[in-house]
């Protein structure tokens, strides 16, 4: 079989030309890959990885106040005021629940749900003392707040996985 060298010429000047429009084509899909699992993976990682923190340093802080209000006497409000040590304290607990929240978001049920577990301890501590004890109610919600947490961070670990 002999093929005109003008076909040649044009088989191969048309394969040039395709591979200098396909390739970057494919180099720009290949960076927008390798940007999400480098990127975004990377943000989410630290997320999951700054939300465990927060949401363990949460759960210790909020059983620390519940012992500590198990013990009170006096309005906590004016036992705050005179304990710098549970003055300090209370503020850290408020601190790491801003900080929390900032991090949710609130349109996602399981965040919603986060956050509602969250205030209601809060309000646990502030409320007056009860025969019930504070104590055993906020373990019982710090329990409910790793269960939430844990599907929220088996959640975002998947997307991790998949480069999203």
């Amino acid at each position: 079989m002999d093929l005109n060298p003008q076909w040649i010429t044009l088989i191969s000047a048309s394969t040039a030309m395709i591979a200098s429009i396909a390739g970057p084509f494919v180099n720009t899909r290949i960076a927008k890959f390798e940007f999400k699992t480098n990127v975004l993976s990377v943000n989410r990682q630290k997320w999951i990885d700054t939300m465990r923190d927060l949401v363990a340093s949460l759960n210790s802080q909020l059983l620390i106040a519940a012992a500590l209000r198990q013990t009170m006497n006096e309005p906590s409000g004016i036992l705050i005021a005179r304990d710098p040590e549970l003055s300090r304290r209370v503020e850290n607990l408020l601190r790491t629940v801003s900080k929390i929240e900032l991090m949710l978001n609130p349109l996602k049920q399981d965040h919603q749900q986060l956050n509602v577990l969250m205030k209601e301890a809060i309000d646990h501590l502030r409320s007056p003392l009860l025969e019930d004890r504070v104590e055993d109610r906020i373990e019982v919600i710090s329990h409910d707040i790793i269960q939430v947490l844990q599907g929220i961070l088996k959640r975002e670990w998947a997307r991790v996985k998949r480069g999203e």
